[in-house]
C-alpha cells in the first residue's frame, strides 16, 4: 500500500526507496519485485531493472521464482538482443540450474529462440536436445516434434533421422505410432524405400490391427504404391502374426480375469491353453509365423526376398 501511495503522489527517488525497503526487511512477494521492476522500466531505468529482478531470484526459490525470472529474461533480450549474448547464456544457465520439469519447457524454447536469432545453430540445437529431456513427460512429445521441425529447418530433413530414433526410443507406444509414420512418410519422399519399409516393420509390432487400423491401411497403400506382390503379401503375413499375438495377449488377460469370478483357475487354464493352441495350429496351417523381432529400441532395416521362407 505505501509503494502505491508513494507511485500515485511521491517523487521516484521516493518510491525507489520504498521498494528498497520492502526488500531489505524481506517482506517482498514475487508480484513487488516485478512491480518495482516494471516501475524502474517505465523511468528508463533498465539496469536497475535488472537490479531488482537480480534481488528478487536471491529472495525466492522455485516455483515461485519463475515469473520473475522470465520477465527477467524476456525483457533483457528485448533491451539487448545478442549484444550480451554471453551474459544471457549465464542467466539462462543459472535459471536451468534447479528448474523443475513443469517450468523448464518455456525457459528452453525462450533459450534456443535466442540462440537461433542472435548465436549459433550448433548451440540451439543442443539446446533443443536438453529440453526435449528436461520436459515433463506429457510435454515431450511436443517438444520433439518442435527439436525435428527446427533442426529441419536448420539442416535439413536427413539430419532429423536420429531425433526420430531416439523419440521412437523414449516416448509411449500411442506417440511413438504417430512418430513412426511420420518418419516413415519423410523417408519415403526422400525415397529411401527400404528405409521407410523397415521403419513400418518395426511400428507394425506395437500396432494391434483390431485398434490401430490407420496405420496398417497406410502401410499397405505405401507397399502398393512403391512395393510388388511380395512386399504385399509380406506385410499382411506380418499383419496376421501381429494379429495372433495381440490375441494371445488379450486371452490370457481375460482368462486371468475369469479366476476370481469362478474360483476355479484349473478351468481358466485350461481355456487359455486351449485358445494358444488353436492360435498356434492357425498360424500353422498358414505358414504365416513371423521371424519380424519385437523391439522398441533400434529399428531393423530388413530387405524383403521374393521367397517367404527365406525370410
Amino acid at each position: 500500500m505505501h509503494a502505491d501511495l508513494e507511485e500515485s503522489f511521491g517523487s521516484f527517488d521516493g518510491v525507489k526507496k520504498c521498494y528498497e525497503n520492502i526488500i531489505d526487511l524481506r517482506i517482498a512477494t514475487p508480484q513487488i519485485i516485478i512491480n518495482y521492476g516494471i516501475f524502474l522500466e517505465e523511468n528508463n531505468y533498465f539496469e536497475e531493472a535488472f537490479k531488482a529482478y537480480e534481488k528478487g531470484i536471491a529472495l525466492f526459490k522455485w516455483p515461485v521464482v519463475y515469473d520473475i525470472w522470465l520477465r527477467y529474461l524476456t525483457k533483457f533480450i528485448e533491451r539487448y538482443g545478442g549484444s550480451k549474448l554471453e551474459r544471457l547464456r549465464d542467466m539462462f544457465e543459472q535459471c536451468l540450474e534447479n528448474i523443475p520439469q513443469k517450468f523448464a519447457k518455456e525457459i528452453y524454447l525462450l533459450y534456443a529462440k535466442l540462440e537461433e536469432n542472435h548465436g549459433l545453430a550448433r548451440r540451439a540445437i543442443k539446446i533443443y536436445e536438453r529440453g526435449a529431456d528436461a520436459v515433463l513427460a506429457e510435454e515431450r512429445y511436443e517438444m520433439y516434434n518442435i527439436y525435428i521441425q527446427q533442426v529441419a529447418s536448420m539442416k535439413g530433413v536427413t539430419a532429423t533421422r536420429e531425433i526420430f530414433e531416439k523419440a521412437i526410443e523414449v516416448l509411449p507406444d500411442d506417440q511413438v505410432k504417430e512418430i513412426c509414420m511420420r518418419y516413415a512418410e519423410m523417408e519415403r519422399k526422400l525415397g529411401e524405400i527400404d528405409r521407410a519399409r523397415a521403419i513400418y516393420v518395426h511400428c507394425s509390432q506395437i500396432c494391434d490391427p483390431k485398434t490401430n487400423n490407420k496405420f496398417w491401411q497406410t502401410w499397405k497403400e505405401f507397399e502398393i504404391a512403391h512395393g510388388n506382390e511380395d512386399t504385399v503379401r509380406e506385410m499382411l503375413r506380418i499383419k496376421r502374426s501381429v494379429q495372433a499375438t495381440f490375441n494371445v495377449e488379450f486371452n490370457f488377460m481375460a482368462a486371468q480375469m475369469v479366476v476370481p469370478q469362478t474360483g476355479k483357475p484349473g478351468d481358466a487354464m485350461k481355456s487359455l491353453e486351449s485358445v494358444v493352441e488353436a492360435e498356434v495350429q492357425q498360424v500353422a496351417k498358414s505358414k504365416e509365423i513371423s521371424s519380424v523381432p519385437k523391439s522398441k529400441n533400434s529399428i531393423q532395416f530388413v530387405k524383403t526376398g521374393n521367397n517367404e521362407e527365406e525370410q
